[in-house]
């Protein structure tokens, strides 16, 4: 008669290098990056076309052009108006520095009759301290007719430089706002708060992305994980094990660990169209050769179950040359000793 654990172990199937569903878990299709572009109310112009391709740089979409013009016009003005100003005040400067270096240079009996011994009243009095009062004041404004022009160019770009929006990186954009059929007239933008006027995602690469806390899964080589998602028409968008990394839990306390699964090439239009969809993997585990399954129904079904608290222990009593590896959904994993 066939002892019960070999009775038990012969109907156990093998795995046949086809890897076992461990979980069904919720999972997001996200790009290789993403981000979202805020604008503020305004006249609206110069749209990129959002049903092609942008290279990193590309100009969305700019906002207020016309009056950005109108106040570059405004600045400059001001700047050539600055400018005219303190070469006035230089050349000043400049005419005081020879009447009071002239006068310094005369003899006693000679400043009794030199024009300087009578100044005016923007004059300094000629002193060798005046001197150099006035060597300080040409200074400053030779620093000032360099800095000045180029600090208030500087401001006024960082001032409009929120007002035109570009491609973050090279990849897809998305327009969340009512557009005008022609992209080449302006148009007025209202949108509403906190709402972004666009998003763009790095279409290079596409992930579908779970999360995982149960540690006996977590503690497996993440290289032979998988996932699948069914499609319509009994089709499937599967990915391969990329990376994984810790995130922040916007939906509850501490952080989560989330694994990114890579989508196909030839899958990434079809990942794209399920963007901000909820969708649901199956996780597969590859758990290698010389590995067998057992349904956990037929295990739950022996009398022996009755008699232990976990899998662990009933893996041992029934199959007591092999070791758990794996409690899947459906199967328990086991593999002969060492």
């Amino acid at each position: 008669m066939m002892p019960r654990s070999l009775f038990y172990l012969a109907v156990a199937a093998p795995l046949l290098a086809e890897p076992v569903q461990v979980a069904v878990l919720p999972a997001r299709i996200v790009p290789e990056q993403a981000t979202t572009l805020h604008l503020e109310n305004g006249v609206v112009s110069r749209l990129a076309d959002a049903s092609q391709p942008q290279p990193a740089g590309a100009v969305i979409a700019v906002l207020n052009e016309e009056r950005t013009a109108r106040e570059r016009e405004e600045m400059e003005l001001k700047l050539a108006r600055d400018n005219m100003r303190l070469r006035d005040e230089l050349r000043k400067l400049e005419s005081q520095r020879s009447k009071v270096e002239f006068y310094l240079k005369l003899s006693p009996r000679e400043r009794r009759y030199a024009p300087a011994a009578q100044p005016g009243p923007d004059d300094l009095p000629p002193t060798a301290e005046s001197l150099r009062d006035i060597d300080e004041r040409v200074a400053l404004l030779k620093r000032e007719m360099e800095t000045s022009p180029r600090l208030k160019q500087q401001e006024f770009a960082r001032s409009h430089e929120k007002l035109t929006l570009h491609m973050p990186f090279a990849g897809r954009l998305q327009y969340h706002a009512r557009l005008p059929e022609d992209l080449s007239k302006p148009f007025e933008y209202r949108g509403l708060p906190g709402r972004p006027f666009a998003s763009v995602c790095d279409d290079s690469a596409f992930y579908i992305t779970i999360h995982l806390s149960k540690a006996e899964l977590t503690q497996l080589p993440e290289q032979n994980f998988s996932v699948s998602v069914a499609l319509p028409e009994g089709r499937q968008l599967t990915g391969t094990f990329s990376h994984r990394q810790v995130e922040q839990n916007h939906g509850g306390s501490g952080d989560m660990l989330v694994y990114f699964f890579k989508v196909p090439e030839a899958d990434k239009e079809t990942a794209f169209r399920m963007l901000g969809s909820n969708a649901r993997a199956r996780l597969l585990y590859d758990a290698g050769d010389k590995v067998q399954y057992v349904n956990k129904l037929e295990l739950i079904a022996h009398p022996e179950a009755a008699e232990c608290e976990n899998w662990e222990q009933l893996v041992s009593r029934l199959y007591p040359e092999h070791v758990l590896i794996l409690i899947g959904d459906r199967n328990i994993i086991i593999r002969p000793r060492q």
